[in-house]
């Protein structure tokens, strides 16, 4: 939103993010749904601020989780060396029974760090800048809370949003099928998954998406290493149990966006 607001001109002066997070039944899986209040400040027009209300859903995280914009292919690796396409999954394939985890109520809050924007020699802005993220969920005994970093800056400072969403989606994949495959625990250590993405069109391009409304899709390897063969963990058992991981439910479908406001202070 900063690089969208600086793109077009908008006197954008400070955003605060904060997402209540909450879990949902969806058919065979337990979800999630996240209710989300922009907060801008600045003078900002009716116009701008519906600008900027377009470009927060339509930025490429965003994007991912709410409108299914990754294009995702599925293989599986044994680790006795077999591989296997497990795209598309056969409709007649039913979800894997099991308990999974229920996701916790919880609170994700962002704060724009002003200072941290960084401009070229000709005074144009390069990166949008940091937030600082605080993390908030309940337990069994106490609030349990973090603060991190997220954002977009030069090499040496952390790494982009994306990169973060994409290793939620990893650990997500890898704590279901340890889960719901029939593994003993020694065997679920050595479950792995690794994501190979296609190049995007770069700041520019996603900045733009984002402006306009566009959905910008991106294709996604998913490389799922499991223990055994094809015969002691069988593809159609690995596929059915990915028809249950959460995050990629959000992936492939969108739809946990349960609120949506920007309100200009």
């Amino acid at each position: 939103m900063v690089g969208v607001a600086y793109r077009g001109k908008i006197s954008l002066e400070d955003i605060k993010v904060e997402f209540k997070v909450e879990p949902i039944e969806l058919p065979h899986s337990i979800g999630f749904g996240v209710r989300e209040l922009v907060t801008l400040k600045g003078p900002i027009s009716e116009s701008e601020r519906v600008r900027l209300e377009r470009a927060s859903s339509f930025c490429p995280v965003g994007q991912a989780l709410t409108k299914g914009s990754m294009e995702v292919d599925d293989e599986v690796r044994w680790s006795s060396g077999e591989v296997i396409a497990a795209s598309p999954v056969p409709e007649t394939l039913q979800p894997l029974e099991g308990v999974l985890p229920i996701l916790p109520h919880g609170t994700v809050n962002g704060s724009y760090l002003l200072d941290t924007k960084e401009y070229d020699e000709t005074g144009a802005m390069v990166h949008e800048g940091e937030a600082k993220v605080s993390v908030s969920c309940e337990n069994l005994t106490h609030l349990s809370r973090w603060i991190f970093l997220g954002g977009h800056s030069s090499d040496g400072w952390v790494s982009p949003p994306f990169p973060m969403a994409h290793g939620a989606w990893a650990a997500s994949t890898a704590s279901t099928l340890s889960r719901l495959l029939p593994l003993g625990a020694e065997d679920a250590s050595d479950i792995k998954v690794e994501l190979a993405i296609s190049a995007g069109g770069g700041v520019g391009q996603s900045q733009s998406n984002a402006a306009d409304g566009v959905v910008g899709h991106r294709r996604i390897l998913r490389r799922i290493t499991v223990p055994g063969t094809p015969k002691t963990t069988p593809l159609e058992v690995v596929q059915a149990a990915l028809q249950r991981d959460p995050i990629s439910l959000a992936y492939q479908h969108g739809g946990i966006l349960l609120d949506h406001q920007v309100v200009v202070e």
